[in-house]
């Protein structure tokens, strides 16, 4: 009896490499999908109502790191490397840090801000942060990463950062309040707000790095 239901175990198609390589693949294309879909919805019937241009839309950096986000998932699901380069993996954790500071930023900050579309909020500010993160649990990276190397997923919000002081300058528009030094404190809130922000940046950047590695053993 028992040497009949080793072999159906054993051929069980939920557990071969071939299925769940598939399965990371459909959920990825699914991720894609759904932060084009958020973003190209609310570019084509939100922004007259919130009074923004398409820069204004895309100077968020909720919109960016989600496109981020959905770059690594197309690159993941089209790709058939393998094993991954150290490369593809630091641009995948960086994506991971990006999208929990997404969700985390606004859960703490922007909550409070009432969006026209609550979907595209819901999608874009929670799903895809968690579909990112457990891709990273699921899928962890295939060499280990050195916390060197990944600080230099630092180097993005820093110069988010820059290019929206200048660009605010400019066009006197700033995308979240804790980057308009048109606030009572001016500049040197700006400063005290951004270097809280980093500090939590770099502590995602620590956690995203020790879990990859743990789950890559």
């Amino acid at each position: 009896m028992s040497s009949r239901s080793e072999p159906l175990a054993a051929a069980d198609p939920t557990e071969s490499p071939a299925a769940r390589d598939l399965a990371i693949r459909g959920y990825r294309a699914l991720g894609v999908i759904a932060v084009l879909v958020a973003i190209v919805y609310q570019l084509r019937n939100g922004l007259a109502r919130e009074g923004i241009t398409t820069a204004d839309y895309l100077s968020y950096f909720t919109e960016l790191s989600n496109l981020i986000a959905a770059g690594v998932f197309l690159y993941g699901m089209l790709s058939r490397a393998h094993p991954r380069s150290r490369k593809v993996e630091l641009f995948r954790g960086a994506a991971v840090v990006y999208m929990l500071t997404t969700a985390i930023v606004y859960a703490v900050l922007l909550s409070g801000h009432i969006p026209i579309y609550p979907w595209v909020s819901t999608v874009l500010h929670r799903v895809i942060p968690a579909a990112v993160a457990l891709d990273w649990l699921i899928d962890p990276p295939q060499v280990h990463l050195r916390l060197r190397e990944t600080l230099v997923w630092l180097a993005f919000p820093i110069l988010y950062v820059a290019y929206t002081l200048i660009r605010g300058a400019i066009v006197d528009w700033y995308p979240y309040f804790f980057v308009n030094p048109h606030r009572h404190g001016g500049y040197l809130l700006v400063a005290a707000d951004c270097t809280a922000i980093t500090a939590g940046i770099l502590g995602l950047i620590v956690a995203t790095t020790w879990v990859g590695n743990w789950r890559t053993g």
